[in-house]
This record gives structure tokens, C-alpha cells and sequence, in this order.
């Protein structure tokens, strides 16, 4: 576990209703993951803000526990994430919150770019709306150091797998609609099995992939076969391109969330 002591202060004003930090950013080396996280408070509600970095993987996981009410129903929507400093750009895209067993807390997840971690190290603030819930604005004192340290835990579980990013000019791109090649497997839908399941492969300097592995178990053997042996089926890459300009070996994590409707 490593802390990261906070930055100087955002010069930039921030609302009134923003959530300000209480302790440290801190940053868990985990198998596979890097989880970062800080605590956060606008009294008298608490919450916790997150980012887990599955390495190669090309989109983050937010993470935020907060206060709320004793509903226990699983709520599935959209969220936005409002980006300040980027001309209050706005992301959205599909969320799911649930009732933390045993608490008045809520645990949201969703799914941003990769590209959206490392535009926060940039930032002052960052607001997340659950549609149709108040809107909650974090306070990023010291973000840029944090953000740098996830990126530096994400290289590190890279070069442990053999591959060095810093080598790399051009990141690998996937030929053809990435969602389809995880389409839900009919026996796992048939028995009303769900759950998410973490798989990385390698893809070599022709752009084909090999060597699928499981990280992360769903729980249900059926997705995670599935998972492998849709990517041994159908990914085909344009190859990384290296920093001397001739294509190189890459590696690609995944996080496939299995949710039936």
C-alpha cells in the first residue's frame, strides 16, 4: 500500500456543494489492478472516489461510495461525468449502483476511457450525476501526483508481463466492434448466470492474438470460456507500433461485465 501525500490546493473556485478530501490519495498495488482511491467528506455525508486500472486495459473503472438512502434495489442507468477544466466537457455511459450489505452506503461503478484517468491529473474537480440523483463534485487537490503514480503502477504489471510501454509510439487497435466479439453466451443467459470477468491476451506484431488467460474469475466457468474463446475467435489487432517504427508485441486487459437485462 503506498500514500500519496496531497499537492498544493486548486487555485481554481470550486461549488460550494463540492466534497472535500479528509485524508490521502492512496494507491493499492493489487494482482492484476491498481486501485487508487481517497476519502472525501461534505458534512455531514461521506464518500470515497476512485480509480481501478486494470493494466492495458483501454478504459478505467470509477468508483464511488457514498451516503444514501436504505434503498437496496440494484439501480442500473446512465451517469455523466462533468470535466471543468475541459470546457465542462461531458461524459456519459452506462452505471450500476448497489447497497453496500450491512450500511447506509451505495457503491457506483462505470466505465470511463482510459484517456479520462489521465485527463483528471489535469483537473480541479470532477462531477459525477447519477441520472436522476444529485450531482457530486470532488475536489482533485493533488491529483496529478496520484494519477501519475496509477500510471506508474499500470507500467510496472505491463513490464512484468514482458512487454515495455515505454517503447511503444502507437498503441494496438482493435479491428471491428470490440463489444461484439463478447457476445453473452446462451447457456450462461439460459441459467440466469452474471457476473464480470477479467481476461488478458498478447497480440504480436501481426496483429493476431494468443495466450488468452483468465485474471479474474466470474464465479461461472461458462463466461469466463466464453471470454477466451471469443477473443481467440474473432480479435484481430492493427499491431502496436514502437518507437523505432516497426510493429511490436503488445498485451490487452479487459474487464467484461456479464449483466443480463
Amino acid at each position: 500500500m503506498i500514500e500519496l501525500f496531497a499537492m498544493a490546493a486548486a487555485t481554481a473556485a470550486l461549488p460550494a456543494s463540492t466534497f472535500k478530501p479528509t485524508g490521502k490519495w492512496t494507491l493499492d498495488y493489487q494482482p492484476a489492478l491498481c486501485l487508487l482511491t481517497r476519502q472525501f467528506t461534505k458534512e455531514p455525508a461521506k464518500a470515497t472516489f476512485g480509480l481501478r486500472q486494470a493494466p492495458a486495459d483501454s478504459q478505467s473503472e470509477a468508483i464511488l461510495l457514498f451516503d444514501d438512502d436504505a434503498d437496496d434495489r440494484v439501480r442500473r442507468g446512465i451517469v455523466a461525468v462533468k470535466l471543468p477544466g475541459a470546457g465542462k466537457a461531458v461524459l456519459s455511459g452506462s452505471a450500476v449502483s448497489t447497497r453496500v450489505p450491512g450500511s447506509r452506503q451505495r457503491l457506483l461503478r462505470f466505465l470511463v476511457p482510459h484517456s479520462t484517468m489521465t485527463a483528471l491529473a489535469q483537473e480541479t474537480s470532477v462531477t459525477v450525476e447519477e441520472l436522476g440523483r444529485p450531482e457530486m463534485t470532488f475536489d482533485l487537490e493533488g491529483a496529478s501526483g496520484a494519477i501519475r503514480a496509477l500510471q506508474t503502477c499500470e507500467a510496472e504489471h505491463i513490464r512484468a508481463w514482458g512487454v515495455d510501454p515505454s517503447l511503444m509510439a502507437a498503441p494496438a487497435k482493435p479491428i471491428g466492434d470490440v463489444v461484439a466479439w463478447f457476445a453473452f453466451p446462451l447457456q450462461a443467459a439460459v441459467n440466469r448466470q452474471a457476473g464480470e470477468t477479467t481476461v488478458r491476451w498478447k497480440i504480436d506484431v501481426s496483429g493476431r492474438v494468443s495466450d488468452c488467460i483468465v485474471l479474474q474469475s466470474s464465479g461461472h466457468a461458462a463466461l469466463d470460456t466464453a471470454a477466451c474463446a471469443r477473443i481467440a475467435k474473432l480479435g484481430r489487432y492493427t499491431p502496436a507500433v514502437g518507437k523505432d517504427g516497426k510493429p511490436m508485441p503488445w498485451v490487452e486487459t479487459r474487464r467484461i461485465i456479464w449483466a443480463l437485462g
